[in-house]
């Protein structure tokens, strides 16, 4: 076992100083959010720490699992922690903040680019989803997410694969919009009243697999970029996860970073 990695019955511990108060302005996933930042901050909790269970924190702080997860995802979109299956919530070893200037869609970023967003439609089904992506939404073992799948195109070249997937409870027949015409950000806001407001982005460099050459007409010796993206509506709520597999030879991602304190440790001054 690696040697930073700590199990959760000996990680518990640093967690005991931290107190709450139920009857506060500030609210309970806030405070919890701002008192483990201190402790990352600090250096209590190390990089490749990793956080005890959801069920051994609850019990600890005396919240529910949504309070915790509303603080966690803080955490996570600080890029202070990360999830790893298998493993748990770990530390981080970056403390530098990714940043973004605002959350776009495809069809946006594309036009701010000076192109012609187009999109084709390759699916769009309602799946039980595995046990990462049911965790991330909340959801009870039989609810549901639309998966849609899409080739994007920019200018009529294919340039990225999308798999967005959204829990049908926020947004029941989303089927009968016409999802290649349409930008999907825009029917959420428009027939559901749900606006992306924050999201967390990891990117990263792969080997495109037979079938992604193909739908994208990739060159031979070309790698994908893959963008996982979590996307979020106000109060912290988990509207969309979307895996995007660019072109490699016709899109870049630029991200702006600078060091700095992070809001968790100024919310309070």
């Amino acid at each position: 076992m690696d040697s930073a990695v700590t199990t959760s019955t000996q990680t518990i511990t640093p967690f005991s100083s931290i107190r709450i108060d139920k009857d506060a302005s500030t609210p309970i996933y806030l405070q919890i959010a701002e008192a483990i930042g201190s402790l990352l901050a600090s250096g209590v909790l190390p990089p490749g720490y990793v956080l005890p269970p959801e069920r051994v924190l609850c019990e600890q702080f005396g919240i529910s699992r949504m309070t915790l997860r509303q603080a966690t995802s803080l955490l996570d979109r600080e890029g202070l922690i990360n999830s790893r299956r298998g493993v748990g919530t770990v530390v981080t070893h970056s403390r530098l903040r990714k940043q973004q200037q605002e959350v776009r869609s495809f069809s946006e970023e594309i036009r701010a680019r000076g192109g012609r967003p187009e999109s084709r439609l390759i699916s769009l089904d309602l799946a039980v989803p595995a046990a990462p992506v049911r965790d991330f939404f909340e959801l009870h073992d039989q609810q549901k997410v639309y998966e849609i799948q899409r080739v994007r195109l920019k200018d009529g070249e294919p340039l990225a694969l999308e798999l967005a997937r959204i829990p049908e409870r926020l947004c029941p027949g989303l089927e009968r919009f016409d999802l290649a015409r349409s930008s999907l950000y825009e029917v959420l806001e428009r027939s559901y009243g749900l606006r992306p407001e924050a999201c967390n982005e990891e990117i990263s460099a792969e080997i495109p697999t037979s079938q992604q050459r193909k739908l994208l007409g990739l060159p031979a010796r070309t790698a994908v970029l893959v963008i996982n993206r979590k996307t979020y509506m106000e109060n912290e709520r988990p509207l969309e996860l979307t895996r995007s597999v660019f072109r490699g030879d016709r899109y870049s991602a630029i991200v702006h970073s600078r060091k700095s304190k992070s809001i968790l440790q100024t919310t309070s001054s």
